[in-house]
């Protein structure tokens, strides 16, 4: 999987690619809530993949924040894809999440929000 863009300027390709993974890392992150007990390796994952959710999901707000970027981006990325990674970074829950402590109802909450965020433009 690619890290960050760092470019300023997506395709729509690249946009709906990106949205795609943060769906379906999400997804698979719920899909360990979904044990009964996680075992120590699932566990791991569910946290490297709430790191990871989090940690993008904050490297992509703050990369579309500074007014000069937004100046430089596409209609696509200023009307789907800046909202879309602002809603899921702020109104989640992702960025409280204590991604070191044992996960919990609120991680489901938040990851849900994440996943229904991110998947609202894909078909």
């Amino acid at each position: 999987m690619p890290g960050s863009i760092t470019e300023t300027r997506m395709t729509r390709d690249e946009i709906l690619q990106r949205l795609q993974t943060i769906k379906e890392k999400g997804i698979k992150a719920l899909g360990l809530l979904e044990s009964e007990k996680l075992s120590a390796g699932e566990q791991a994952e569910l946290q490297s993949l709430a790191r990871w959710l989090k940690e993008e999901l904050e490297r992509e707000y703050n990369r579309m924040l500074p007014e000069r970027i937004q100046r430089t981006m596409t209609i696509y990325e200023l009307s789907v894809y800046s909202p879309t990674i602002e809603e899921a970074w702020k109104d989640s829950g992702i960025r409280r999440l204590k991604i070191d402590g044992i996960p919990d109802h609120r991680w489901q909450e938040t990851l849900e929000a994440v996943v229904y965020k991110a998947g609202r433009y894909l078909s």
